[in-house]
């Protein structure tokens, strides 16, 4: 009922408020200019943009031009999406969605008020929904080549993934969209991008990346007097400094962007942000108004139907309610947490999610084949009328002989291809057998004859009389030093040979093979997840090898002291990171990845058809990033 009102009041205003003239006398110039106006008072001036969009709502219906209407319509369903009501804002969408589709005569506003509508139900915690509606934006945009159209569509769908925490499918999305943003020279004039660049690299551990893209996007934001991009920017500072454990300078950060918030009275980011001031509170010991700020912004979210933000709420107060010893209400807090998660999860699962994208995927493929068919279609009616069948039969003819050789081309590319892999292979099972060699050697040579070598100096100890305690001394200090050759010996054999890694799986030998490394001058860090079941023996072995490269390297040329080694199995493969607080080195330079170290690491994830990348620069350590499909 509530909803309807708000749109019964929408549809007054647009009938009422008909005399608002402006000084330009001729309709189209003043349709014109309104746009022009609109555009630009979204971002800076709601309340002002909602008499500007009606006073064009009702120019059109004076001159009876629906495209002034209609565009009219929807920079007032901005504006209600902006004062928090998304519900109204929707139901705009939906209305001029279906008469613009009835037309078929304005695709470039129908992507526009498809993304409308996606961003409403972002708003209202439909996601699956919203992320429907991003890809009709996308088709709509692509089959124009509305470039402006495609950057907003493809970081909406980086904004739909990342607010589902799939931050590595919203990176390339958002990556795009900067691409397509750069190519039409707009990278001074929107900052949402950078901004949400900034979030998922924050989320993802990336800090130096997280801080550049939202200092960036601040910076475009304030340029162009953004208030709302600017205050994200403010809002992602303070989330990744948050993650640093640099709690008062995270709740500067939210406190900025809040009052900066005010001039816009975007209801769906003020609760986001008091909702993190409230967790940030909770840190921080300030519980009482930790508590206060999160039950204002339960109270915003409650009245403003921002279902979205409500898990980030309660799990403040939640944090809120442990820290000052009041856990009954921190265990009510925590069983809404429960509930709305799992209700997210049945509305907006990953299988779910995906068989969006495989549809909007099919039904683009689908548009190429039709257009590839009107065109050969064509082409053959041409060929027909001026070239006969003699000619018909001469391409014919080539067309075979071009698939002929485009058959034996990739028969002849395939049989390369496991050449490759299996001279790799051969390779690789040479390299591991040589150092079980070596490994057995050690063990059993070496060390048996450090052993037989450190007895024979404990029995002749018992039957030397030495002249003084000075002799006595140096004797036990032979003794401990072939003690310490025989334990170097021992660890050097086992890391060759890793007993851990044949009789437990890859996440506990390398935990095994971590602990024989920490000490007091390196700290080792190991977090393994998904690893339970036992992966093919060739790929735990060349991770085994590729991790055990990476840790030789931070303790050799980076002169680390901490080491943090993250391994996570998903049902797309498996992902890891090695990251160390080293002296880094630089990226740019090819010099660098001519070493044996590198190209070995390099050739070894090649081999399982996975991915690697190296984050680092001069100073601040080095990050190891590794994906491989299982």
């Amino acid at each position: 009922m509530k909803y309807s009102c708000y749109f019964i009041v929408f549809l007054f205003l647009t009938v009422s408020l008909r005399a608002q003239p402006s000084t330009e006398k001729d309709p189209a110039k003043k349709a014109a200019a309104l746009i022009s106006l609109c555009e630009r008072l979204r971002y800076s001036n709601p309340d002002s943009l909602f008499s500007t969009a009606t006073e064009l709502v009702t120019l059109g219906q004076q001159q009876k031009n629906k495209s002034w209407e209609v565009n009219g319509a929807f920079f007032l369903a901005v504006y209600f999406n902006g004062k928090g009501n998304s519900d109204t804002a929707l139901l705009i969408a939906q209305k001029n969605i279906t008469r613009l589709k009835e037309e078929n005569n304005d695709k470039k506003l129908l992507a526009k008020y498809y993304s409308l509508a996606g961003i409403s139900m972002m708003r209202l915690n439909r996601q699956k929904d919203a992320l429907e509606m991003f890809y009709a934006s996308l088709q709509n945009a692509e089959s124009i080549n509305d470039k402006d159209g495609i950057f907003k569509a493809y970081n909406n769908i980086g904004w739909a993934h990342m607010e589902l925490e799939q931050f590595e499918k919203a990176i390339p999305n958002f990556t795009h969209s900067i691409k397509v943003m750069q190519e039409l020279n707009l990278g001074d004039k929107y900052a949402t991008p950078y901004n949400n660049l900034a979030s998922c690299y924050g989320s993802v551990g990336k800090p130096d990346s997280a801080y550049k893209y939202a200092q960036l996007g601040i910076s475009v934001a304030q340029k162009n007097t953004d208030y709302s991009a600017e205050a994200n920017g403010y809002s992602i500072m303070g989330t990744f400094l948050s993650k640093e454990k640099s709690y008062e300078k995270a709740l500067g950060n939210f406190e900025k962007a809040v009052s900066i918030r005010e001039k816009t009275v975007d209801p769906f980011y003020i609760v986001s942000d008091l909702a993190e001031i409230s967790d940030l509170q909770s840190k921080t010991g300030k519980t009482k108004e930790g508590i206060a700020n999160g039950e204002k912004a339960l109270n915003i979210a409650l009245t403003s139907n921002i279902d979205a933000k409500l898990p980030m709420i309660y799990t403040a107060l939640a944090h809120n309610y442990e820290k000052a010893g009041n856990y009954k209400e921190a265990a009510e807090s925590y069983k809404k947490l429960y509930a709305l998660k799992d209700s997210l999860y049945s509305k907006a699962n990953p299988k779910a999610l995906a068989e969006i994208q495989t549809k909007y995927e099919t039904e683009k493929q689908e548009r190429k084949i039709e257009q590839q068919q009107a065109r050969i279609t064509r082409q053959n009616y041409l060929f027909l009328g001026i070239g006969g069948i003699a000619l018909l039969t001469m391409l014919l003819i080539r067309s075979q002989y071009k698939k002929n050789k485009l058959r034996q081309e990739a028969r002849l590319n395939t049989v390369l291809m496991l050449q490759q892999e299996t001279a790799a292979k051969a390779v690789l099972e040479a390299e591991e057998n040589e150092r079980q060699r070596i490994a057995k050697d050690l063990h059993d040579g070496v060390g048996q004859m450090m052993s037989a070598a450190k007895m024979n100096l404990s029995a002749f100890e018992s039957e030397i009389q030495f002249a003084n305690n000075e002799q006595r001394e140096a004797f036990g200090k032979i003794i401990n030093l072939v003690d310490e050759s025989c334990k170097e010996v021992r660890t050097v054999s086992h890391i060759m040979m890793p007993n851990a890694l044949l009789k437990n799986n890859l996440g506990i030998a390398i935990s095994d093979f971590a602990d024989k490394l920490s000490n007091k001058s390196l700290q080792v860090h190991v977090s393994a997840q998904g690893l339970e079941e036992r992966l093919d023996s060739n790929v735990e072995t060349v991770l085994y090898r590729v991790i055990q490269e990476c840790v030789n390297n931070a303790i050799k040329h980076a002169n680390a002291t901490t080491l943090d080694i993250s391994l996570i199995r998903d049902k797309d493969g498996i992902s890891g990171t090695i990251e160390d607080n080293g002296k880094g080195f630089d990226t740019t330079e090819k010099e660098q990845y001519k070493g044996i170290g590198l190209k070995n690491i390099i050739s070894r994830i090649e081999f399982l058809k996975g991915t690697v990348d190296f984050d680092s620069a001069p100073g601040r350590g080095t990050v190891v990033a590794l994906h491989v499909p299982v």
